[in-house]
């Protein structure tokens, strides 16, 4: 069994000679390593000549618009070892490096992970080295403060004693930065999607993709790496996830999906009590929205409040509507064309001819800015944890134009709130109430009058950007 390191490259020759010196004093010496650069950032005769005793290097340039995805994919075409390792180029690792991820993949570990010290995430790094990038001076510092700057993934392994299967999410540990996977398993993945662009994300994807194509996630705290501190920009990083998230989720509209870029385990409201008490209460709770959503559209009394909401919504906007929530009356209507509802429904009530029905949440939807003109909430919303529902508002007003959230007069204090915290924030929100049912339903219009600008053209920040934060 033969491997191969990939690295792409974006630059900074310094910090790279410093990994491959890493890799030129390997233990496990049989490997070769392929470097993949971008519009020829780095002087690459000068690495070859300095290791070519050392290392068998292989160097692919590639147009400057491609995408590490591209990148990666390309070495492992043109490469042809049985096992792949990916290693980023600001990663120096130990002396048993390549010999430890072997060992694994010898025993049938098709998907290792390996540890990263000082690797931070969107949190930065912890490390703060100052001196001279110089490989053995880097290396006494590291191990003098190596205790102080664990894995970021540490949280998750801990509680799991390492056993990274019994994670919710197992696939969210797959980081690019260190980690080694069986040719055979990429080629079942089917490698890594070139649409994702920028920072973040594509990596996570292909371990989903490999999770559910049967492979389990081995971790290695011998096959350890060290990442090396540098600026970045977090505003663009940030930009980057958040797109590449959403990709992520159009690709797979999976519950588990949405909640993880959340971080919040469900989306039930549950007090806080024990578990046979939660599963009652939680149980009434479903009941009772479920008798709200049936009063809307059974009761007679109540069927000229429904026929005026409808009339309010189809009367100034005819197109792309987004139903949050199952409601006969309104999921028949022609406007809706896309259905989002958490619940198990049975597929007779969802099956309408050109209609999109996805199991989410609506806390973070696979659509674009404004891809709908109204997006309409049922009461369904009053099952969710009090934490959904900003997440849900929020969602509702980056995908439509205008937001009709419908609420039993009891519950409408934490819409409210919601609103209000948005306006003290400077978001250009507006809101109304409308008693079209009852006295115990109300009718909350609103809209986000920056969004809609920035769609037509304005309220750019000086980076030419909306300034929205993202919950993702």
């Amino acid at each position: 069994m033969n491997v191969t390191v990939i690295i792409p490259v974006y630059g900074k020759p310094d910090v790279l000679h410093l990994t491959l010196q890493a890799l030129a004093g390997q233990h496990y010496s049989d490997f070769s390593v392929w470097l993949v650069d971008q519009g020829g950032t780095i002087p690459f005769e000068q690495f070859r000549n300095a290791y070519e005793d050392k290392l068998r290097i292989h160097y692919i340039d590639t147009p400057a618009h491609t995408t590490v995805s591209d990148k990666r994919n390309r070495a492992i075409r043109e490469s042809a070892e049985d096992v792949v390792i990916f290693l980023d180029a600001d990663t120096i690792v130990c002396a048993d490096f390549v010999g430890e991820h072997m060992a694994l993949q010898c025993a049938g570990n098709e998907v290792v992970i390996g540890y990263i010290y000082g690797k931070k995430g969107m949190q930065r790094e912890e490390l703060n080295y100052e001196g001279k990038l110089e490989f053995e001076a880097f290396m006494r510092w590291f191990e003098h403060e190596s205790r102080h700057i664990p894995d970021e993934r540490e949280k998750y392994y801990e509680p799991v004693q390492d056993q990274l299967m019994r994670l919710q999410w197992p696939w969210a540990v797959f980081w690019s930065g260190n980690i080694s996977v069986s040719r055979a398993a990429l080629q079942r993945a089917g490698g890594f999607d070139h649409r994702f662009k920028g920072w973040g994300i594509e990596d996570i994807e292909v371990g989903y993709r490999l999770v559910q194509s049967g492979y389990e996630l081995t971790l290695s705290r011998s096959a350890w790496a060290v990442h090396v501190p540098h600026e970045v920009d977090e505003a663009k990083r940030m930009q980057d996830q958040t797109a590449n998230a959403r990709m992520f989720l159009r690709k797979y509209p999976a519950m588990e999906i949405e909640l993880y870029f959340l971080k919040v385990h469900d989306w039930r409201k549950v007090p806080d009590r024990g578990e046979a008490i939660a599963k009652a209460a939680n149980k009434a709770t479903v009941t009772a929205t479920t008798s709200i959503a049936d009063t809307l559209m059974q009761e007679d009394e109540l069927t000229h409040g429904m026929q005026k909401i409808i009339q309010m919504v189809t009367s100034s906007y005819d197109t792309h509507f987004l139903l949050v929530g199952y409601d006969a009356k309104l999921f028949v209507l022609s406007q809706v064309s896309t259905l989002i509802d958490p619940r198990a429904m049975s597929e007779g009530l969802m099956n309408v001819s050109g209609k999109k029905v996805y199991r989410l949440a609506g806390s973070c939807m696979p659509f674009e800015a404004l891809s709908f003109d109204v997006c309409i909430i049922t009461p369904v919303w009053t099952m969710y944890n009090p934490e959904m529902i900003p997440h849900l508002l929020m969602e509702a007003l980056r995908t439509s134009r205008v937001c009709y959230c419908l609420s039993p007069r009891t519950e409408i204090l934490p819409l409210l709130a919601v609103l209000t915290s948005l306006k003290k924030l400077g978001r250009d929100i507006e809101y109304s109430i409308v008693d079209v049912v009852d006295q115990n339903m109300k009718l909350i219009t609103c809209k986000d009058r920056g969004m809609i600008q920035v769609q037509e053209g304005g309220m750019l920040d000086d980076q030419g950007r909306y300034r929205h934060h993202s919950y993702i």
